[in-house]
C-alpha cells in the first residue's frame, strides 16, 4: 500500500519506516527537477566502483544524473581536471545537487569555489574527501597546494555532508575529519569501509544514497 508522502515522512521519524531508502520507494518520481553531478577520483572512472548503482537508483527516482568522466584519471592534473568540469557542469542553481569520492571532492570543492558568489546549489556529498596533501600519494599535491575558501563553499551550499571510513587506508580518517570541521559539515563515520573502492566490495553505497535523498527531501 502506498502511503501518503506526509504519513510516510511522519512513521520514518517515529522509526516506524526503516529508512529513507524504504521512504524513497514509497515517494516514486520524488527527485523529479532535480541535477545530480557524480564526480570520480584518482584513477577511476563512471564505470567504477559504486557510481553506476547511485546513477541507476537516483534516475529511477526521476533525477537527472551525470557522472563525469575526468580527463586521464590515472595521471590526474589538477588544472585539467578544473577545466573539465567547468567546460562540463552547466551553471549550477538550487536544485543541483553534487556527490564526489576521493580525489574528485577537492576538485569540486575548487570548481564550486571558483562560481560567483551569489551562487547557491542544493549541496554536496563528500566521500573520502580530503584537502591536504596524502603521504601515500605525493603526485596529487598540486590538487591541496592552494587553500580552499571555505566561509564561500559554505555559502554556496547550504546542504553539505561528509562521509569517512575509519580504516581507509589511502586517505586517513583524520583529513576526512578536518574537512568536514573546515566545511561545518555533518561527518557519518563508517567503521569497516576502507577507501570506498570496487575492489572492497563497494558496488553499492546506500549510505550516499539515504544521505543525499534525505538533503533533497527535507
Amino acid at each position: 500500500m502506498k502511503l501518503p508522502k506526509p504519513i510516510a515522512l511522519l512513521l520514518a521519524s517515529l522509526g516506524l519506516i526503516a529508512s529513507t531508502t524504504g521512504l524513497a520507494a514509497e515517494a516514486g518520481s520524488s527527485l523529479r527537477g532535480k541535477q545530480v553531478t557524480i564526480v570520480h577520483g584518482y584513477m577511476a572512472s563512471p564505470q567504477d566502483h559504486w557510481f553506476p548503482w547511485l546513477k541507476a537508483k537516483l534516475e529511477a527516482e526521476g533525477a537527472e544524473v551525470d557522472v563525469l568522466s575526468l580527463p586521464d584519471s590515472a595521471h590526474a592534473r589538477a588544472d585539467a581536471w578544473l577545466g573539465y568540469l567547468q567546460a562540463n557542469i552547466r551553471q549550477p542553481d538550487a536544485n543541483h545537487y553534487f556527490v564526489a569520492h576521493s580525489l574528485g571532492c577537492i576538485s569540486l570543492l575548487r570548481y564550486l569555489g571558483g562560481l560567483p558568489t551569489q551562487t547557491r546549489i542544493g549541496g554536496f556529498v563528500l566521500v573520502s574527501g580530503f584537502a591536504d596533501s596524502l603521504s601515500l600519494l605525493p603526485q596529487l599535491d598540486e590538487f591541496t597546494a592552494q587553500p580552499l575558501d571555505y566561509r564561500k563553499l559554505i555559502s554556496i551550499a547550504p546542504r553539505r555532508v561528509a562521509i569517512a571510513s575509519r580504516d581507509d587506508g589511502i586517505v586517513p580518517y583524520r583529513q576526512t575529519a578536518a574537512l568536514s570541521r573546515s566545511l561545518k559539515a555533518p561527518l557519518l563515520s563508517v567503521a569497516h569501509g576502507g577507501h570506498f573502492l570496487g575492489s572492497e566490495g563497494h558496488t553499492q553505497l546506500p549510505v550516499v544514497y539515504d544521505q543525499l535523498l534525505s538533503m533533497i527531501l527535507h
